[in-house]
């Protein structure tokens, strides 16, 4: 009997509640989870099949971040994002939790790179979903509903992803921005957000540092050469290329006790979303894409206590200013300290739950009080 069989045997013939474990690097996030037997799945690694010239990979869900890099680096190809966390991340837990990346080539996310999947369902089905080429149309995209459904739909066990050539350059710059006050930041936050293409870009505020430009600058060296003067004539100075390390410990990583949320807006309102949530969280690190509208908040985990009047203090001082448009807030990591509430499934999502896991066995989400039910998800 397969692995794969093995382990579709055991959750068929579970009598608890399951809680899928890939590389275990973050456990704490999502949820909030109800406390749950392990079900390990980061042995299902390893190449099934690479067609290079077809852009074309499908390797087993517990293989790692780090070794498709090297696995696609052979052949000068690469998966066009790195997503946030470590490089010991297992490629089925990227899928799952649709792990967001900073600075990803071309603005990719994770759903427009998995073209299909193998799925153990919570009946313990094997299933599978789209294909191995990039022209699959067939069918209901359950590709897409088990991206991001954090394991409670099925257990991700193969992937096929589609690749992207590797440029001759593929860098990530910083450079100090010259305006640090608010005015001047106001001023310059339209510019990025005109000038967000064809140059991947974050405006970067550490806590208790200077705001910086970040920017991934990839082609051919003079294409490279020209991007780099794009962030100079944006008012970056001294821009330089960030070591590995200093990529990973001011982009990807961050301390498993902080509180980690997202919040999107309209692009338009750039200036009055911005400027509110560094007066909001002034003990945050933000960082903020121009292409998406979207920032970026790590606070330490003392802000725990405070992070929804936070929030609200965020969401008035954006509409004081000028915003007009609502601002969309996904709390990543932290949850279930912060913020330990959910708002109840919908109709379509008990369905969808029921139709893939009648019993509630795998990533089962812990129960809420009726009184957290009361107040709105953050």
């Amino acid at each position: 009997m397969s692995d794969v069989a093995q382990l579709a045997t055991r959750i068929r013939d579970t009598r608890e509640p399951l809680r899928i474990v890939g590389g275990g690097t973050w456990l704490h996030g999502g949820g909030p989870w109800a406390d749950a037997a392990p079900l390990p799945v980061h042995t299902l690694r390893g190449v099934v099949e690479y067609t290079p010239g077809d852009l074309v990979i499908t390797v087993r869900a517990g293989t790692t971040v780090a070794e498709l890099v090297a696995i696609t680096g052979e052949h000068a190809q690469m998966l066009a994002l790195t997503p946030y966390g470590a490089p010991e991340s297992t490629i089925g837990a990227v899928i799952a939790t649709a792990a967001p990346a900073p600075l990803a080539f071309g603005e990719f996310t994770v759903r427009d790179l998995v073209l299909g999947l193998q799925v153990i369902t919570g009946g313990g089905e094997i299933t599978r979903a789209g294909g191995r080429v990039v022209k699959n149309v067939a069918g209901f995209d359950l590709v897409r509903l088990h991206t991001g459904a954090f394991g409670t739909l099925g257990v991700i066990t193969e992937v096929s992803l589609r690749l992207h050539a590797r440029p001759v350059v593929d860098t990530i710059v910083a450079g100090t921005l010259d305006q640090t006050d608010r005015a001047s930041l106001d001023a310059l936050l339209p510019h990025l957000v005109a000038n967000r293409a064809p140059l991947p870009m974050l405006l970067h505020r550490a806590a208790g540092g200077v705001p910086q430009l970040l920017a991934r600058i990839s082609g051919n060296p003079a294409r490279a050469t020209a991007l780099q003067q794009q962030l100079r004539t944006l008012g970056a100075r001294d821009v330089a290329e960030l070591p590995p390390a200093d990529i990973t410990r001011t982009l990807h990583q961050v301390p498993a006790d902080a509180i980690v949320f997202r919040a999107r807006t309209h692009r338009s309102d750039a200036v009055p979303f911005v400027r509110a949530a560094v007066d909001a969280f002034p003990d945050g690190t933000l960082s903020y894409d121009p292409a998406r509208g979207s920032l970026r908040v790590v606070l330490p985990s003392t802000a725990s206590g405070s992070l929804e009047r936070d929030l609200a203090t965020m969401y008035r001082l954006a509409a004081a200013t000028g915003a007009t448009h609502p601002i969309a807030v996904v709390v990543d990591q932290g949850r279930t300290v912060a913020a330990p509430r959910h708002t109840p499934r919908s109709m379509l999502e008990t369905g969808l739950k029921r139709a893939f896991d009648a019993r509630d066995v795998l990533n089962r989400l812990a129960v809420v009080s009726h009184a957290n039910l009361a107040h709105a998800d953050v």
